[in-house]
């Protein structure tokens, strides 16, 4: 164990002044040596006799050295006890719906709107700190890219790795990029955050997406790429997208996506973010429904330094008042010799609140010797693991769906489950929207039937068991035809010695067929050593091989879409849907 995994110090560059005080301390003395020059003209014998040393200056100075360097060790915030503390994170889901249709080519925005979707985007990732992000791609379809995580590297290696051609689907479908990024949302209840990119709005996708989002917690901000004016479409291979030999000009229906986002109760943004509108976006206000118990905990050290500055203030003092150590002595002894931690307001605390005060600090053994009131006494048993006593506090009340729900949980863990179904059932009537006790009430009874099972299959290979026993006993009781057995076989005595000559005859020939079986086994021996040999070759070979594989996110999401893209490709030319323009 390091030293330093047990000692902390808050402040370590005081401790540069422990070295600089002794340095000190060394040249003051050497200084006061240098004056006294007695010795050089009187005898040592008879220095003594003459020169008067006060021992006590010599105690005082050291007792001093070493209070000033206890003080600051003090002053560096030296701690050697920790405390975990409870973290709390931020579950807010985002989810980036960008547009991949191939009109993200147009040069209307220099280089192209692709560039400045990306950069918009890698902005939102670098700005947002704290939440789950998704990431979902659309063009003729919508695709999920990257579920919730927060890696915010690996979802911008995804985007750098998005390309308008490298889509399954061409075409600008919204509503399907929309439909996917809900479907990552399992609770329709929970709040989300949809970040669109797009640059055309469909009359399909004003009808659709309102009612996609209608009744769910929703916050809408639509960025716009583009402009009103648009530009011609520039493909990577340098050729420039036409219809029926004119070059395709797609524009930015800006004020079809305003009316859109103020139905929505959304923001509406328009071109590359300024620094007001991505704190804007990636601002969150968190409630409790966002926030939960982290499971690391942090640990903070507790600082114990003003222990250290008590024996310098000590010495300071005793430097002005001689009878500074009389009282010091007095101050020791008179110290309470427990704790005492309460305060004169603890008088007017009922045990109950004393109780929720141990509670807040941690300790529910002291809480759970103070609660009164039977609900508190439950919870504090409960917290224990004192589930049968947890199931007596509970039983004295006159239990709501939530009281009843709590009793279910402590009989489940206690083992009783009949009663904790009865429990969660009487629950559910009190409160039919209570989910958690509908969940753990299907679960035991799940249980309960598979139990049920299993004992069926039991009893069923007991049985088994017993008739293969009886039937054996029923064989066994059978008279023996060993008679006839017998008679037949002396019919022909002469056979039975040709056999026996046969037999005798085949025994000496065993020992040559050992010997080739031992060679065949030490041949076989040779074989897998061999094998062995070329197997650890072979894996050496592929580990060098496998290493030359890039495993960068980026690359084999392209090569995903691509080899998707292959692979429908000759079926969306006759699929594409009719009406809809392939950018």
């Amino acid at each position: 164990m390091m030293f330093f995994d047990v000692v902390h110090f808050e402040r370590p560059y005081w401790l540069l002044f422990i070295p600089l005080t002794l340095l000190v301390a060394f040249f003051f003395r050497l200084n006061n040596s240098k004056k006294n020059t007695l010795h050089k003209v009187v005898d040592p014998n008879l220095l003594n006799h003459l020169v008067y040393k006060n021992a006590s200056n010599n105690l005082n100075m050291w007792l001093g050295l070493i209070a000033l360097t206890l003080c600051w060790i003090g002053l560096a915030g030296v701690s050697w006890t920790k405390n975990p503390t409870t973290m709390f994170e931020n579950t807010q889901k985002t989810v980036l719906i960008v547009d991949q249709s191939l009109s993200m080519y147009a040069t209307d925005i220099k280089p192209n709107r692709q560039t400045q979707l990306k950069q918009t985007v890698r902005d939102i990732l670098e700005q947002s700190k704290e939440g789950e992000i998704a990431l979902v791609a659309f063009a003729g379809e919508g695709f999920i890219i990257s579920p919730f995580s927060q890696d915010r590297e690996t979802i911008t290696h995804f985007l750098l790795a998005l390309d308008p051609i490298i889509m399954p689907v061409y075409g600008g479908n919204l509503s399907s990029g929309v439909a996917t990024a809900l479907s990552l949302n399992k609770d329709d209840s929970a709040p989300l955050h949809l970040i669109i990119f797009t640059d055309d709005l469909s009359q399909l996708d004003k009808e659709k997406v309102p009612t996609l989002l209608k009744g769910l917690n929703i916050q809408l901000d639509i960025v716009a790429v583009g402009t009103p004016q648009g530009g011609p479409i520039k493909l990577p291979d340098g050729q420039v997208l036409k219809k029926n030999g004119m070059n395709v000009i797609p524009t930015v229906p800006i004020s079809d996506l305003k009316a859109l986002t103020t139905n929505l109760g959304g923001t509406f943004h328009q071109g590359r973010l300024t620094s007001r509108e991505l704190a804007q976006i990636t601002s969150t206000s968190l409630n409790n429904e966002q926030t939960q118990k982290a499971q690391n905990k942090s640990i903070h050290w507790t600082e114990q330094g003003q222990w250290f500055a008590l024996p310098f203030l000590f010495w300071l003092a005793f430097q002005f008042r001689k009878g500074m150590v009389l009282m010091l002595f007095i101050g020791l002894f008179s110290l309470p010799a427990e704790k005492l931690q309460a305060s004169p307001l603890d008088w007017f605390l009922t045990q109950d609140q004393k109780g929720q005060h141990a509670v807040d600090q941690g300790n529910w053994q002291k809480a759970d010797r103070l609660f009164q009131q039977p609900n508190w006494k439950a919870a504090s048993s409960y917290a224990l693991k004192n589930y049968p006593a947890a199931i007596q506090a509970l039983d004295k009340l006159d239990k709501n769906a939530a009281e009843n729900y709590n009793l279910g949980n402590a009989l489940a863990l206690s083992g009783d489950t009949k009663k904790a179904m009865q429990a969660y059932e009487t629950a559910l009537e009190q409160d039919p929207s209570l989910k958690a006790a509908k969940e753990n009430l299907e679960y035991l009874k799940q249980q309960e039937q598979e139990q049920e099972q299993k004992k069926k299959e039991q009893q069923e290979k007991d049985e088994q068991a017993s008739t293969k026993q009886n039937e054996e006993k029923d064989q066994n009781k059978q008279p023996s035809q060993s008679d006839s057995n017998d008679k037949n076989d002396s019919k022909d005595p002469s056979d039975s010695k040709k056999d026996n000559k046969k037999n005798e005859k085949q025994d000496n020939n065993k020992t040559p067929e050992d010997n080739e079986q031992n060679k065949n086994s030490d041949s076989k021996n040779k074989n897998e050593q061999a094998k062995t040999t070329l197997d650890k070759e072979k894996e050496q070979a592929l580990n060098q091989w496998l290493k030359q594989i890039q495993d960068d996110p980026g690359k084999l999401l392209q090569r995903k879409l691509w080899y998707l893209h292959q692979e429908k490709r000759n079926e969306n030319r006759f699929t594409q849907e009719d009406g809809q323009n392939p950018w």
